[in-house]
């Protein structure tokens, strides 16, 4: 539903295999390699893409930078449930690990990797950083930044559902790569415990859920009205009202929910959950509005998002980054002036629909369209 509202793994054999019946051991043996074959090379290329699989060559160094790299071991109390290590390889200023997760009940169900190396450079690793971010932006990925880990960092989600985070303490980097296999919160929580190891405080990974005492009550509720069930509530009504009843005649649905019912384990879910933490936030915190042309009349689709206690300039960019991915190659961003109202204007030079951003007074509100007086008059109706 979320992608809808917006725009448009040879890993080494882990160490001990878990019992099984004697006439299953070729089978499952042979049905293992072939999935895990399948799935490295997938997050190999996804990798790639990302431009952290790419071999850098490394002149020896002073040997506190080698150590510096080397030593690196996050705390085995702060490691995600069910994961191990398995593998560790260390090279000329570089530590490669491989963890494994827990191994799944279903047979048939591919057991979770995340690759990690940590590497020590002589120099540039801020810039070896902002490049592989501007790589994984490139590859059209999901990016969002992470500076609650060390010096900073950033987190991106490849189309087949893997996870990438890489984070910086002075001159050593940490890469995590994970099959889509690993949920985004233990890729958090690994991330968490190297940023621990290097002398961090394991940034933010609280994922935000609805409080278990705040669970609606079993007992009926009074109604006064002659109807057996009562209306439901809107979940944002401050924000539905930030979008407008009709355009140009036509008349719009809008709606309202939380960020915890909106966001999913989809790529861009996670996108927004990542960036929601990077300023403090949870999907506790987000409101989303809509409004719909149920006639489909109007070539027109609005939404609005609201964070509380975010700036307009930091929910504009939440928006922009991660509801839009609007700062993918061929995009331009300008600024326009539509029914009294200065909007950004986003092109993906596609020749398709353009995006107009509207923030103000505490909200975030876009709508889509590729007729220009649709635009003109969605502007002069909103509230």
């Amino acid at each position: 539903m979320l992608v809808a509202m917006t725009t448009d793994r040879n890993r080494a054999e882990p160490t001990a295999a878990r019992p099984r019946p004697a006439e299953e051991r070729a089978r499952l043996a042979q049905e293992g390699r072939t999935t895990r074959r399948v799935a490295v090379a997938a997050l190999v290329l996804a990798l790639v893409g990302v431009g952290i699989a790419a071999v850098r060559f490394l002149v020896p160094a002073a040997g506190s930078c080698q150590q510096a790299s080397w030593d690196v071991r996050p705390a085995e109390a702060d490691l995600p449930e069910g994961f191990t290590l398995s593998v560790a390889q260390y090279d000329i200023n570089r530590q490669q690990v491989t963890f494994l997760g827990p191994v799944p009940a279903d047979e048939t169900t591919a057991q979770g990797v995340v690759y990690v190396t940590v590497t020590c450079f002589d120099e540039g690793a801020a810039d070896a950083v902002s490049r592989s971010e501007q790589a994984a932006r490139d590859a059209n990925q999901a990016v969002t930044k992470r500076d609650d880990l060390g010096d900073g960092g950033f987190a991106a989600t490849d189309e087949n559902g893997s996870n990438f985070i890489q984070l910086r303490h002075h001159d050593v980097v940490v890469y995590l790569a994970a099959s889509s296999d690993v949920a985004q919160s233990d890729v958090d929580t690994l991330a968490s415990a190297y940023d621990k190891a290097l002398g961090g405080d394991g940034g933010a990974i609280a994922i935000g859920t609805l409080d278990p005492g705040a669970s609606a009550s079993e007992e009926p509720v009074a109604s006064d009205l002659p109807s057996d069930e009562a209306p439901s509530q809107a979940a944002a009504p401050a924000l539905e009202a930030r979008l407008p009843k009709e355009v140009s005649g036509t008349p719009l649905t809008v709606s309202s929910m939380l960020g915890t019912d909106l966001l999913a384990d989809d790529p861009t879910s996670r996108a927004i959950t990542a960036a929601l933490r990077a300023e403090g936030k949870t999907p506790a915190d987000l409101t989303f509005a809509q409004a719909s042309d149920d006639s489909q009349a109007l070539d027109l689709s609005m939404f609005a998002v609201a964070v509380d206690g975010l700036s307009d300039a930091k929910t504009k960019a939440l928006v922009l980054d991660s509801f839009l991915s609007a700062a993918g190659s061929g995009v331009t961003q300008s600024t326009v002036t539509l029914g009294g109202r200065t909007l950004t204007k986003v092109d993906f030079g596609d020749a398709g629909s353009v995006n107009y951003v509207l923030a103000e007074d505490g909200a975030v509100v876009v709508f889509t369209t590729s007729d220009e007086a649709i635009a003109s008059a969605t502007a002069a109706a909103l509230p």
